[in-house]
């Protein structure tokens, strides 16, 4: 059996974690209304693999990514492309006029057209998959076309290079982050924003961490370790402090995951009754600024 190659150091440095049945991922799905089953056909399970060289995780095999009509399916979803988030404030810290800014994934462009009212930018790019989504106005357009291909014709030019909740559903990481760093100039900055799989998570019985939704696992380490890989200096490490309307996700993770999903739900249940979930939820409340969220942020210089 021939050894899998990290996507992202093309090793086959590579250890097997688990494996995950595809009845269970399919019938995770269907809270939220889709049957993903045809993304697994002729495969009874999916595997999980580290990459010894980074620590970054990844599913196998790799052609089980979700489609355009699977990420519009989830748009009707008021969470799901939320318009200001916590990394978006964060990068406002190295963000000044004058600069040319590209987003990779920019879905409806609602960070592009805000940085835009608030800075006075020279330019900005967003480019987004979804061919319903392009658009231009005065300093800003949005452009349907991937990092690979827009960065062989804009090497060295943008001062910053934004993805936010992309990198996660990329089964091609290498080339994406490639492209990334050739569209900036030297000394700029890249700014990369993933879910942290050491956060509350981790325990990975999320169906959105998983295929077709999510093909790779990143931490800290991870992400650090593409300033070995890659010509980048690491600026810094941002955490997010726990939001609330992922408490409740936070508390499932602390004190119902370990058990199966049933037994989970089962309990939970009866700590609602007795009125024990709701303390832990105000107790979650009230210290959730002490508290790892979802989201870790990381910002590099192009060297």
């Amino acid at each position: 059996m021939n050894a899998v190659l990290s996507p992202l150091t093309k090793s086959s440095n590579t250890t097997f974690e688990k494996s995950i049945k595809v009845s269970e991922i399919v019938d995770a799905y269907k809270v939220y209304e889709i049957d993903v089953s045809s993304y697994f056909s002729a495969i009874s399970e999916v595997s999980v693999y580290k990459c010894n060289e980074t620590n970054y995780s990844f599913y196998y095999p790799f052609n089980l990514s979700g489609n355009s009509a699977f990420y519009e399916h989830f748009q009707k979803f008021d969470w799901y492309y939320m318009s200001w988030k916590w990394e978006h404030e964060i990068t406002k810290e190295y963000i000044k006029p004058g600069m040319k800014l590209l987003e990779v994934g920019c879905a409806h462009g609602d960070f592009i057209k805000k940085v835009n009212e608030h800075y006075d930018l020279e330019y900005s790019v967003g480019l987004e998959l979804n061919e319903t989504t392009k658009d231009k106005d005065g300093k800003w357009e949005i452009i349907n076309q991937t990092i690979q291909d827009y960065s062989k014709q804009n090497e060295n030019k943008f001062d910053i290079v934004c993805s936010y909740q992309v990198l996660e559903h990329i089964t091609e990481v290498h080339s994406f982050i490639k492209g990334k760093i050739d569209c900036l100039k030297s000394g700029g900055t890249l700014i990369i924003s993933v879910p942290n799989n050491d956060s509350f998570i981790k325990d990975g019985k999320g169906c959105l961490n998983m295929p077709p939704h999510h093909m790779g696992l990143w931490n800290e380490k991870s992400l650090v370790e593409l300033t070995n890989m890659f010509p980048l200096k690491l600026i810094k490490v941002h955490f997010e402090e726990l939001q609330e309307y992922h408490i409740s996700g936070y508390v499932f993770s602390e004190y119902y995951s370990k058990y199966s999903k049933l037994v989970g739900k089962i309990i939970q249940k009866l700590h609602k009754i007795s009125g024990l979930y709701n303390k832990r939820i105000k107790e979650t409340n009230l210290n959730k600024q002490h508290l790892k969220g979802h989201t870790i942020l990381v910002a590099y210089q192009k060297i």
